[in-house]
Formats: structure tokens, C-alpha cells, sequence
């Protein structure tokens, strides 16, 4: 009986040694087989990516965007830190990206924008593309440039091109989402960077005939994305007029005129115009039709011609006044006050010059009046000199 039982009990025996070792040698196997194996796409496109950052709008799930960008949900869900599949309208993702190599550009040819473009919205450190563009006329919706290297939103772009021009007043004119500023022989004409929707403004600047150099910057905050770019030529080019004789010209226009229904410049101007000169006094009552007494603003721009020197910029005011030249804040009084006269001198090239003056009135007396005076001296220091002459009593 014990014989039999050793008997029957060795089959078992041996067949649990042959099922452990089958077992070891698998797990050998497994064991050399790992270090050859290639790696899975999705940790290699974790391990060496570069992001391209999207904002999740109604109806993106990440399949869906796993699908539009080649790529897979489980690298969306590893380089995110997600723990499930869920997402939210509003939330930025990295979007793994390879960087293909930047080709060489070559020199813009005749007729042809340098295209630059950055992954953040102030065109700062090296441009993720550059590029040569026969126009600026884009309509990227929700995309991009260029989805390999530029992300769908928070990106900024320049184009610059010499180009030869006939004297004459020019327009350069633009229509984009969201901001644009406009560079004319390295003069901002037209800043409206900061702008966040759709506009489309314009300038009109003199030119001398030869060739100028314009810049076009442009920003993409959120959602569409697009520009389009024109200039044209519309009048001959006036005379330069002469140097300013001492004491006060009013009469230096035209201005072109925004009113704002509020004390901050927000939303659409409630009233636009165009006037010769900046010499109000409106004594609190409505500047313009459907803009109250008090708690306005207003933005008066313009591109004139300076021969070279010192100017003196006059301005008289209550309540408040900024004033900008050539995109630089020379003038900050922009406050709450009665009536005071300030003073800015600037040291101008000679050329085209933008000025752009802003107004703001909370209550009571309200007068806006603005001249400059030649001084001469073109040698003197470039840098503004600002401060307030002693009070003055309000106007009768």
C-alpha cells in the first residue's frame, strides 16, 4: 500500500516541478525579451515632446482631439496629469508635439512678407516658425500657422517688407481677431495690440516717395483667429508745414475722434467724429450725442509730420489727460482734478509722428484744450520732461 502511494503521489510531483519551471522559464523569457523591445509610441511622444497648448471648447472629449491631433488618449491623459477621461470647456491641455527641424529661410524674395511667428502672445525668445508670406490674409478659425509648430491660441506674429512708395497720403487699414499695431519706418501709425475680438482699424499716413518699412505685429488671444492686412494710396502728399512760431496753435487737426460712455475706454466708441483742433470747453454738460456729462472719455489720434527739434506739448485740462507719441506715454496726469495746465517736451526727428491724446472727465467742469510750440535746439536731451505748471483758475 505504501509502494502504490509513492507511486501515484511522484506523478503529481513531478508535474508541479514541471509547471514551476515552465513558469521560470517563462518569466525569463519575458525578462531578456524586455530590453529589446521597442518602446510604445505613447511613452516615447511623453518622453520627448514639446507642448502645443489648446483650450477645451463644447463638445471636445479627448478621443476627439486624440484623433484631430494623431495621437493617443493615453499620452493626452500622461502628459496632463489626468486621472480619468473627463475635461472641461475652458481648460488648456498640452497637446504633445515633435518639433520637426525649421528649415532654412531664405531671403524674402520681391513681393513678400518675413513672416515670424511665437508661441506666446509677446513676441518673445526665438520664433517657433519663420517663413516667407506672399500676403497677410489669413482666416485660421480655431487653428493656427502652422499646427507642427505654432498652438491654436496665446500666439503673436510679425511681418515685415520694404516696399517702394509714390508720395501721397497712404491707408493702411486692417481687419483681425484679436490685436494689431502697425509700424511705418520703425514709428508705430496705429496701436491696437491690446485689443481682444474683432476690429478693424485704420490710419492714414503721409509718405515721401522712395521706399519705407512697415511692420505689421499681430496677437491671438482665444478663440478665432485672423487678419487681413491692406494699404492704399488715397490724397497727394500735403506740404510739410513749417515749424511752430512761438505762442499757442490750436488749430492743429484733424483728430480722429472716439467717445466712450464710461471713464475706461470699454466696449465699441459711443460716438465718433473728426475735428481741426483740440480746444473744448464743455463746461459738464454731453460732449457728443450719447455720451453723458460726466464719467466719459474720449481718444483724439493723429499722424502729422515734425521737422527735427524740441517741442514743447501744452495740454490744459479737467479732469484727466494721457498723452502718447509715437506709441511712448510722455504725458500721465490721468486723475480726478480741477483744471491744471501740464508741459512734455520731446526731441523729434524729422518725419511722421503719431500722437494720441486720452481724456477722461468723472464730474463737475469738464475742458480738454492741447497745443505744442517749437523750441529748436535739436541737440537737446530726447527724453520727456514732465511737469505741472502752478494752478490755474478754471476757465470763465
Amino acid at each position: 500500500m505504501s509502494q502504490n502511494a509513492n507511486e501515484i503521489r511522484r506523478p503529481w510531483s513531478q508535474r508541479i516541478f514541471a509547471l514551476g519551471l515552465s513558469v521560470m522559464l517563462c518569466l525569463l523569457a519575458v525578462g531578456i525579451a524586455a530590453p529589446v523591445q521597442a518602446a510604445s509610441p505613447e511613452r516615447t511622444e511623453a518622453n520627448s515632446y514639446t507642448c502645443l497648448w489648446y483650450t477645451v471648447r463644447a463638445g471636445d472629449t479627448l478621443n476627439k482631439l486624440a484623433a484631430r491631433y494623431n495621437t493617443t488618449v493615453l499620452t493626452l491623459r500622461r502628459v496632463n496629469g489626468l486621472k480619468t477621461t473627463r475635461i472641461y470647456i475652458g481648460q488648456r491641455l498640452c497637446i504633445p508635439r515633435p518639433v520637426p527641424p525649421q528649415p532654412p529661410v531664405p531671403p524674402s524674395p520681391t513681393g513678400t512678407w518675413h513672416g515670424e511667428y511665437w508661441n506666446n502672445t509677446i513676441q518673445s525668445g526665438p520664433p517657433a516658425l519663420v517663413r516667407n508670406d506672399p500676403a497677410i490674409n489669413f482666416n485660421w478659425g480655431f487653428g493656427s500657422p502652422d499646427i507642427q509648430r505654432v498652438q491654436p491660441d496665446y500666439f503673436s506674429a510679425r511681418w515685415t517688407r520694404t516696399l517702394n512708395f509714390a508720395a501721397g497720403v497712404w491707408r493702411f487699414a486692417a481687419n483681425a481677431d484679436d490685436g494689431i499695431r502697425i509700424w511705418v519706418d520703425n514709428q508705430v501709425v496705429l496701436d491696437a495690440f491690446g485689443f481682444v475680438g474683432a476690429q478693424s482699424p485704420s490710419v492714414d499716413v503721409p509718405l515721401t516717395q522712395g521706399s519705407h518699412t512697415i511692420r505689421v505685429d499681430y496677437v491671438e488671444q482665444t478663440q478665432l483667429a485672423f487678419i487681413q492686412f491692406n494699404f492704399t494710396r488715397v490724397a497727394p502728399l500735403p506740404p510739410p508745414p513749417p515749424p511752430l512760431p512761438d505762442g499757442p496753435r490750436f488749430n492743429n487737426g484733424p483728430w480722429s475722434v472716439e467717445f466712450f460712455a464710461n471713464p475706461n475706454f470699454t466696449g465699441p466708441p459711443t460716438f465718433t467724429t473728426v475735428v481741426c483742433c483740440l480746444q473744448f470747453d464743455w463746461r459738464g454738460a454731453s460732449p457728443a450725442p450719447g455720451v453723458p456729462g460726466t464719467f466719459f472719455t474720449a481718444r483724439f489720434s493723429q499722424v502729422r509730420y515734425f521737422p527735427a527739434g524740441v517741442y514743447q506739448f501744452v495740454a490744459r485740462v479737467d479732469d484727466g489727460v494721457r498723452l502718447y507719441l509715437d506709441g511712448n506715454l510722455i504725458m500721465n496726469e490721468f486723475r480726478e482734478q480741477s483744471t491744471r495746465t501740464f508741459t512734455a517736451n520731446a526731441n523729434l526727428g524729422a518725419g511722421n509722428h503719431s500722437i494720441v491724446i486720452e481724456y477722461v472727465q468723472y464730474g463737475g467742469t469738464s475742458n480738454l484744450s492741447l497745443y505744442w510750440d517749437f523750441l529748436g535746439d535739436p541737440g537737446g536731451p530726447r527724453a520727456a520732461a514732465m511737469g505741472p505748471i502752478p494752478y490755474y483758475p478754471p476757465l470763465p
